[in-house]
């Protein structure tokens, strides 16, 4: 029997402080832009839209076009790389990544390719195993998951070398057409992601993941040991989110303050901000959400939308800054009460620099 009152040095970890890492890439740039091609079913949800689109169908011949056809549907694919490049020290140039694919084991590489579908689908590590050695029945489960493209389940099918070739190729085809718009976006990254790294000082992971995100937030888990954030222009206004090794990444759309040029121009998120007020549904889901806590299904019904159309709304919500997505089992859409306090604040300043100022002026001038 131990004393009635022991005494207790504890050294377990009561608040885990997750390392925030922030960095920008030509090659995370390439890599999501591959992911965005790979999702253009609908072009319109992103910035780039179909000029991103064109470019890319225009700069190609016609194997590679019927290449890069075939990838259509499946953007997943290419997010395993992001972990590879980091985790392999090959981030400082495209060609530093493709002159080390060039050397990897073929049946390695679709392996981690295999295994970054899996972890979002019921797929044993044998059949992964499996499948990644070129195993036709561990294939064709591989292939029936709901979440893997034709295209992704084509690039397993041949073999191992053949697999290899189409990514290297793929790349070195995507890179020829983009380098000059990842080089020229290059800066802005890089003053977006000097800021986060900045803010990661005074601000725990969960905060500087919501404020990159514009609302995104996340439950801590035992198997994560660190967040990395990466900015990105293609994939704007959406966020990217996918793991490698116990590190939760997400690609978020890279500030517009780093990529204005005009001084004179007001911030897009002030824009977007009362955008997003200027709409009665999108009023009534946020009326909603201060009662507590809700899913999609709930907002939809509520609001009496279809899923897909206020899934749009709640976009446009999260984009503004005025509700969160905590993402777990689950995701659930959240108020961030001080959103509208804080976009009356924005405009105040907006409304105080020197710029808006003289702009004002210069109106009032022409009135009379």
């Amino acid at each position: 029997m131990g004393p009635d009152n022991p005494k207790v040095r504890d050294y377990t970890a009561q608040h885990q402080i997750l390392p925030v890492i922030v960095e920008e890439s030509p090659v995370y740039e390439l890599i999501l832009s591959l992911f965005v091609w790979g999702g253009r079913n609908e072009p319109e949800e992103y910035e780039a839209g179909s000029t991103f689109f064109e470019r890319m169908e225009q700069g190609v011949d016609a194997e590679a076009a019927a290449q890069l056809g075939e990838l259509v549907g499946s953007g997943e694919l290419w997010l395993p790389l992001i972990g590879l490049a980091r985790s392999t020290g090959t981030l400082g140039s495209v060609e530093s990544l493709i002159d080390y694919l060039k050397q990897m084991d073929p049946v390695a590489l679709r392996g981690i390719l295999i295994d970054g579908a899996c972890s979002r689908g019921n797929l044993s590590d044998e059949d992964a195993s499996a499948a990644a050695s070129g195993q036709p029945e561990a294939i064709a489960r591989f292939g029936a998951l709901d979440h893997v493209g034709r295209g992704f389940h084509n690039l397993i099918e041949v073999d191992g070398e053949e697999t290899k070739r189409r990514i290297i190729a793929t790349l070195e085809t995507a890179y020829r057409v983009l380098e000059p718009s990842i080089l020229e976006t290059l800066p802005a990254l890089r003053r977006d992601a000097e800021e986060k790294r900045s803010l990661s000082n005074a601000m725990d992971a969960p905060t500087l993941v919501e404020t990159a995100t514009n609302g995104i937030t996340f439950r801590m888990e035992p198997q994560i040991y660190g967040v990395l954030l990466i900015p990105s222009k293609i994939i704007r206004p959406w966020n990217v989110i996918t793991e490698h090794d116990g590190l939760r990444i997400f690609a978020y759309g890279v500030a517009d303050e780093h990529l204005q040029a005009d001084p004179d121009a007001p911030p897009s998120y002030l824009v977007d901000v009362y955008k997003a007020l200027g709409d009665e549904r999108r009023l009534r889901m946020l009326g909603f959400l201060s009662r507590g806590d809700a899913g999609l299904m709930d907002i939809a019904q509520h609001v009496g939308l279809a899923k897909s159309t206020a899934h749009h709304h709640l976009r446009i919500l999260r984009t503004a800054g005025l509700i969160r997505i905590t993402v777990g089992e689950s995701k659930a859409y959240s108020l961030r009460r001080d959103g509208a306090s804080e976009a009356t604040r924005l405009l105040e300043a907006y409304l105080a620099t020197p710029a808006a100022a003289e702009a004002e002026t210069e109106h009032q001038n022409e009135r009379n």
